[in-house]
């Protein structure tokens, strides 16, 4: 099955090795009330994604309130991923966004 033609769930179970990590974060992500920010939305404001996207920043709070060791490192892992291959990672996202809302 090509990656269009799969569905999120599906997409988020089997990602690509080259976005594995910020897959992981969004996964992990989902833990969080939507409402009031996740570690993912912080995330894409540091790449500027948000920004660019949606013209405002997702993340409103304050981030320590969604900051641990463990959503630190998730997002510092994604981060080198996203350094390592920008557009790959943007290719990601936008596809995730794209099958959430199917």
């Amino acid at each position: 099955m090509i990656t269009a033609e799969k569905t999120f769930w599906e997409l988020i179970e089997t990602p690509a090795d080259n976005v594995a990590d910020v897959t992981e974060l969004i996964h992990w992500s989902m833990n969080y009330d939507i409402k009031t920010g996740t570690p993912y939305h912080l995330f894409l404001d540091l790449i500027g994604y948000s920004f660019e996207n949606f013209g405002e920043r997702l993340y409103q709070g304050e981030p320590s309130a969604v900051l641990g060791s463990l959503e630190m490192d998730l997002i510092g892992k994604a981060l080198i991923e996203y350094s390592k291959n920008p557009q790959a990672v943007e290719d990601w996202i936008s596809l995730l966004m794209i099958k959430a809302d199917e």
